[in-house]
């Protein structure tokens, strides 16, 4: 079995979004000046939009994730080529690692229970309808249909 804080420990996100450019949500890079330094709850993400924001889109920049719209074939295209030569695989293969089977993807009902919540009214349609759960390793609600470059096998946590 994978042992997700092991893992999280060796996971090293560099620098800052704001290192990025100005091509970022605003309201992720209000948030990161808001946190500085201060330690953050991996769970804190799951209630607070700006932080959820912030971390997913960390991950966009220093983890590939993606794509942008899964089912868009031709406009993912290169996203996929890409996974799969970092992968040393075939596109097929790399679209084959989704968040969804990822071993970092938390779809426990406790923690889909608090991510419905999260979002209001129509929680649960949206959880359901994205397939989304938690990403363990980099702390914000994930899609399952998209894939990131930290992909582990084994999952999701049910």
């Amino acid at each position: 079995m994978v042992n997700l804080k092991n893992i999280l420990k060796d996971i090293i996100i560099e620098g800052t979004l704001s290192d990025h450019g100005d091509n970022n949500t605003p309201a992720a890079l209000n948030k990161e000046k808001e946190i500085g330094n201060k330690k953050v709850k991996p769970e804190d993400a799951i209630t607070d939009l700006d932080l959820n924001t912030l971390n997913r889109n960390q991950t966009i920049k220093e983890y590939r994730y993606g794509p942008v719209n899964p089912d868009d074939e031709k406009g993912s295209k290169k996203f996929w080529e890409d996974k799969a030569e970092m992968w040393d695989t075939t596109v097929e293969a790399a679209k084959q690692s989704r968040c969804s089977n990822c071993g970092a993807f938390d779809q426990k009902k406790a923690t889909l229970n608090k991510i419905e919540k999260a979002i209001g009214t129509e929680g649960k349609a949206i959880v359901k309808n994205a397939n989304i759960g938690f990403c363990e390793f980099f702390w914000f609600k994930c899609a399952g249909a998209r894939a990131c470059d930290a992909w582990v096998g084994g999952g999701p946590l049910k």
